[in-house]
């Protein structure tokens, strides 16, 4: 497309007038001009008009352009110091059926010719020094770039006409009116304004040393390890096979041994040795401080595939940022962009197989090696500057070898076992499908109705329009069909359907999850543990896959399941489980006399006393000897224990009353009265809702008596809260279960051959020799039950243990796991 080209314009004024003339001229809408001053040095680009920037005609008047001016007030930025425009000239509305819906599609052709408006707009501002780009429309525009939730932050050089210019790409500010926990990150970008305008931006410089020969390799390895600088690592991948291992020791320069070009093996089998050797004495050396991205990652791929074993990262910048930043992304584009002025590059790790230059996947593997070292300096500055390095240090980084451990061992499969379960499974889940339909025929009283049990959009066409089911919107989910099956004008035909289509999804779920789970060449079922894998409770541990495809995430193991799991052999599972940890702890957080009380009987008198057995006696006002044992009546009905136990766990987090309905199995009515009496008895509960409340409003931070924090970052809401009030009990518990792995690893009386295997959320399980299992059972429960002090006070929490029984094939499966008293 030409370019057009303006007349002489000396106001805003006359840039509108012009604008509406060009526009007009090629059959497009001009409703909505640009504003500010034309002589600014700053531009401002946001993607299209709203409905109050069309009605005055000026750009970032409405609900989004307050967002803007709010955060640059702190910049000392005002409307009338800088231009403002728009990519788009009119507002993006849909049409017809849609009529009122933002954003409709815009055809390609319309939009290039708004971009070289745009792009010859942009040309008349004498002064222009930097243009923020807000949004993906403007970035494209100006920059040719895509995505905008990687770009953003990043300050990248654009020609305007014939003028060099910087443009800083961020968020489109109606993005914060909509997700406003990205507030935060948006004023992080506005804050480089004032950096770039001072010149005081610049990305940084340094030496990509790739293909390296044998001796360069090696040189470079003994520089990292004699210099005794901190030494960034980090490994890539092509093909399930380790491709290259970086390294750098200073921001000038890093280089990436590759032990392949595009074709070939680059060295001889010697050669490669030799570097491999290096490398190892290198991860080993424990004078050497290695920094990694996710170094759990690069150490458990590098001792599986390579049988190169990395002693300690010392500093992780996935989790120094985690410790400091919880509710951020903690990826390296978003550390590029927090910590280094390094525009967005990390698209260069997957763009090279389209050029076919491997040597550009090389230098990004460059690149990530000096960024990460970069970042982690930065972080370490803020770790000590906030009061949280030695939490970092000696709890979050100490636990990460052991989590490798625990990957690398894995766990042993029954293969036999695993394919009959497998084949037995496949057949039964045929047969609830069949058992489904003939439900679903019955209910509909059609004989040819057919359903995918799979599809929710069968689901709901079968729920909504031909069962006319009522629940709460228009969700297929477990907890949806909880409510349509309790709701009073659901028929048994119907309840027939809803459950059939449970007893479905169960196996289901279990059979494409579990039984159909990938096991490695070894044997062995492994999942990756993520110190940052539960956003709303950091501190708790999650697990998923590993990252070369097999395995699974090995805390929700169902029963069914439980058998595949095996000891090798001469071991036996010792378990044990952190008694009521998350009840036990709220008690001391919020303070209430009697639960302390009620657990402290229930540690001292195991077996004897049952703390919510009393808490059932106080809510229900029955004598203690009245509250039965049991959960469930032979009716199935809850008993008050039951009911006591879920509004115990539940209910300290703020949960409602249908939720509870939901969990307990209790018909609204009675789950709005055990509401009721639950917060009538623990008046205490609510109390210390509003101070952790009143606490994150003062000082925008809580700290749990790890040390851990968590940082408000975002807008006050409700959806806020619940992660507020659960954070310090959920953390607390999570890091409490992990510090008993890497104190009792770390004992000297530990038996050499002895390692934990499993975290299941509040347990452990590890694998031992059975004539150790008492001493490992013993040193568990000795870190277990090590007092947390809450608010003064010392708080035990007991350890309830188990061990694997050897079945007639002499062999321990998970599933045999019996109760022991320890000594």
């Amino acid at each position: 497309m030409d370019v057009v080209t303006y007349s002489h314009i000396n106001s805003v004024k006359e840039m509108n007038e012009e604008l509406r003339q060009r526009i007009t001229a090629i059959n497009l809408p001009f409703e909505c001009g640009a504003g500010g001053l034309l002589n600014a040095n700053i531009a401002f680009v946001a993607e299209a008009p709203g409905q109050r920037e069309v009605e005055i005609r000026s750009p970032l008047v409405g609900g989004s352009g307050q967002v803007l001016w709010n955060a640059l007030r702190r910049e000392g930025i005002t409307r009338g110091q800088v231009y403002v425009t728009n990519v788009v000239k009119r507002r993006l509305v849909s049409t017809g059926d849609h009529a009122g819906k933002p954003k409709d599609a815009i055809s390609r052709g319309e939009l290039e010719h708004w971009q070289a408006i745009l792009r010859d707009e942009l040309t008349h501002l004498p002064n222009l020094q930097l243009v923020v780009a807000l949004g993906n429309m403007a970035l494209h525009a100006l920059a040719g770039e895509d995505g905008i939730t990687k770009w953003r932050g990043s300050v990248v050089p654009v020609t305007i006409g014939q003028r060099q210019c910087k443009l800083l790409a961020t968020f489109n500010p109606a993005l914060i009116l909509r997700e406003p926990k990205n507030e935060v990150v948006f004023k992080l970008d506005l804050n480089k304004i004032t950096r770039v305008m001072r010149g005081e931006y610049a990305p940084p410089t340094f030496e990509e040393v790739i293909n390296p020969s044998p001796r360069d390799a090696l040189e470079f390895i003994t520089r990292c390890r004699d210099e005794r600088l901190p030494v960034a690592f980090d490994i890539e991948t092509i093909a399930g096979e380790t491709a290259c291992v970086g390294l750098c020791n200073s921001p000038r320069d890093g280089m990436c041994i590759n032990f392949r070009d595009q074709r070939t093996n680059r060295w001889s089998v010697t050669e490669e040795r030799d570097v491999r050797l290096a490398l190892q004495g290198m991860f080993a050396d424990p004078a050497v401080q290695l920094i990694a991205q996710n170094g759990n990652f690069d150490s458990y791929w590098l001792w599986y595939k390579d049988r190169i074993r990395v002693g300690q990262v010392w500093f992780d910048t996935m989790l120094a940022h985690h410790v400091l930043y919880p509710p951020l992304p903690h990826n390296l584009g978003f550390l590029t962009a927090q910590y280094t002025d390094h525009p967005y590059y990390k698209d260069d790790g997957k763009t090279w197989r389209e050029t076919g230059d491997i040597d550009e996947f090389w230098r990004y593997n460059v690149k990530d090696c000096v960024i990460t070292r970069m970042c982690a300096m930065a972080m370490l500055g803020e770790l000590r500057q906030q009061g949280l390095e030695r939490f970092f240090f000696d709890h979050v980084m100490t636990l990460q070898p052991h989590l490798v451990r625990m990957t690398v061992g894995g766990i042993k499969s029954d293969a036999e076992l695993k394919g009959r379960i497998t084949e037995e499974l496949a057949e039964q889940l045929e047969r609830k499908r069949l058992a489904f339909i003939d439900a679903c025929r019955a209910a509909t009283e059609r004989p040819d109705y057919d359903c995918n049990p799979r599809s929710p959009r069968d689901l709901g066409r079968l729920f909504f329009t031909d069962l006319r089911l009522v629940g709460r919107g228009a969700s297929t989910d477990a907890e949806n069909r909880k409510r349509m099956r309790d709701n009073p004008r659901t028929n048994e035909a119907a309840r027939l359907v809803l459950t059939s289509l449970d007893d479905y999804a169960a196996d289901a779920k279990f059979l494409s999850t579990y039984a159909s789970a990938t096991v490695d060449d070894d044997g062995r079922f492994r999942c990756e543990y993520k110190q940052t894998g539960v956003q709303k409770a950091p501190g708790r541990l999650s697990s998923s896959q590993v990252m070369w495809g097999s395995g699974l995430n090995l805390q929700n193991i169902p029963e069914l399941a439980k058998p595949m799991f095996i000891c090798d052999e001469g071991y036996e599972f010792s378990y044990f489980d952190a008694s009521q940890i998350e009840a036990r702890i709220v008690a001391f957080v919020a303070d209430i006399p009697t639960w302390k009380q009620q657990f402290e009987l229930a540690r001292l008198n195991p077996g004897t006393y049952d703390a919510h057995c009393a808490l059932a006696s106080d809510m229900f006002k029955v004598s203690y000897e009245d509250v039965p044992r049991y959960d469930r009546e032979p009716d199935g009905r809850p008993t008050i224990r039951y009911t006591a136990k879920r509004c115990r766990h539940g209910l300290n987090y703020r949960m409602g009353v249908d939720r509870l309905a939901t969990v307990t199995g209790l018909p609204l009515r009675e789950a709005a009265v055990a509401y009721d009496l639950y917060h009538r008895t623990t008046p205490e509960i609510r109390a210390w809702w509003q101070r952790t409340i009143d606490t994150v409003k003062r000082q925008r931070y809580l700290e749990t008596p790890f040390g851990r924090r968590w940082v408000l970052l975002e807008r006050l809401d409700d959806d806020a809260l619940d992660s507020i009030i659960a954070f310090v009990p959920q953390s607390t518990a999570g890091d409490k279960v992990a510090s008993v792995i890497y104190k009792s690893e770390r004992d000297p009386r530990w038996p050499r051959d002895a390692r934990m295997a499993l975290n299941v959320h509040d347990a452990l399980i590890c694998i031992n020799r059975p004539a150790d299992g008492p001493l490992v059972r013993q040193i568990m429960r000795e870190y277990m039950e090590e007092p947390i002090v809450i608010n003064g006070e010392p708080l035990i929490i007991p350890a309830e243990f188990a061990v694997s029984q050897a079945g007639n094939d002499n062999v321990h499966r998970w599933s045999t796991l019996k109760k022991v008293k320890l000594a």
